[in-house]
């Protein structure tokens, strides 16, 4: 092959490899116009499952829980439940100290992806406890929660708890008993389903009808209405136990902060309901509605889907009737939303 042959075949591959990168370039830049033209950073439906949270590429490591965590009264207040924990208890001849108990939890080596909790015994009182630290117990139970919104408890957590207890058992010379591994199975399975059907999140957006609204104006009437703002950057309305009841957050990137919102301006706010956590079932979901309503109207702004598309008093009793057959279920399932037993659950 000549000189000049070989000369023709590179510019000619070199003008192939120079076509396909223009291709390239120009097919991620009408990608990201078109992401920028029709994005939204929330899901396109009102009641929004929470399904790719509960399904994570990887297992997480929970510790291990002696007692609720501070600011959680609702929490501590629920013992483990056969319906959602696969319980294991341990009996000892002598009474262990609650401390040496601890430090054979923290020493255990094996720690499952699901939550674990530990109550001892309280003879005083007839009654099961958070494990704590000061007190004496001659019996004791360990829970490995079946399910949250990660999913289902699988064999392998099971296997690793039942390890796990077993070591802890040895370090305080405790017999063990259990139920049917079988059988919790089946039931984290079921208690899965149950909170793949009701997991969902309520949104409702606030579209400023004309320019924009103050930061200012937003804290005030959020304040007014009973929320406050938070670390996170929402504005949440609690009820008297600390339990979030709805949220106010900005549709826009910057987060509301008690400096920014001096000077900030935003196009739109969306107004968060948790179905599952959220304590009061219907009557809550209607002073959420009111709130939304009062806020539009002071606000002068519009209520609209995720589309930006007007939502009416039409759209707002579709959701109210969605709601009700939710709640019906999961009373029927002995898991009423807002309850100590859903707030294991749905987190």
């Amino acid at each position: 092959m000549s000189e000049l042959q070989l000369g023709l075949l590179g510019i000619g591959a070199l003008v192939v490899a120079g076509v396909l990168i223009y291709n390239k370039l120009q097919e991620a830049r009408l990608r990201r116009q078109s992401e920028a033209a029709f994005g939204s950073r929330h899901d396109d439906v009102l009641l929004r499952g929470k399904a790719a949270s509960r399904r994570p590429a990887a297992a997480e490591r929970i510790e291990p829980t002696l007692s609720a965590p501070p600011g959680e009264s609702a929490v501590a207040a629920c013992t483990l439940d056969p319906g959602i924990d696969f319980i294991v208890n341990l009996d000892t001849q002598v009474a262990v100290a609650g401390e040496a108990i601890s430090t054979a939890i923290v020493d255990s080596l094996s720690s499952p992806a699901k939550a674990v909790g530990w109550e001892g015994y309280n003879r005083q009182t007839a009654s099961w406890e958070p494990l704590a630290a000061s007190g004496e117990y001659g019996r004791l139970r360990a829970g490995l929660q079946l399910a949250d919104r990660k999913g289902a408890a699988s064999e392998q957590d099971l296997s690793d708890f039942s390890v796990m207890v077993q070591a802890v058992a040895e370090a305080i010379a405790a017999t063990t008993s259990s139920a049917d591994p079988a059988g919790a199975l089946q039931q984290a399975q079921k208690l899965d389903a149950l909170c793949a059907d009701v997991d969902v999140q309520i949104g409702l957006n606030l579209a400023a009808r004309s320019g924009t609204i103050a930061g200012t104006r937003i804290r005030a009437l959020a304040e007014a209405h009973g929320l406050r703002l938070e670390e996170d950057g929402r504005f949440c309305r609690r009820d008297e136990s600390g339990l979030e009841l709805y949220s106010l957050c900005n549709s826009e990137p910057q987060a509301f902060s008690a400096e920014a919102m001096k000077t900030l301006t935003t196009k739109g706010m969306t107004l968060l309901f948790d179905v599952a956590r959220v304590p009061g079932g219907l009557a809550t979901f209607d002073r959420f509605v009111e709130f939304v309503r009062a806020l539009a109207d002071a606000l002068s702004a519009g209520i609209v889907d995720d589309n930006r598309q007007p939502l009416d008093d039409g759209g707002l009793r579709k959701i109210r009737d969605q709601l009700q057959a939710l709640y019906a279920g999961m009373e029927q399932e002995g898991i009423p939303a807002g309850s100590p037993l859903a707030l294991r659950l749905f987190s």
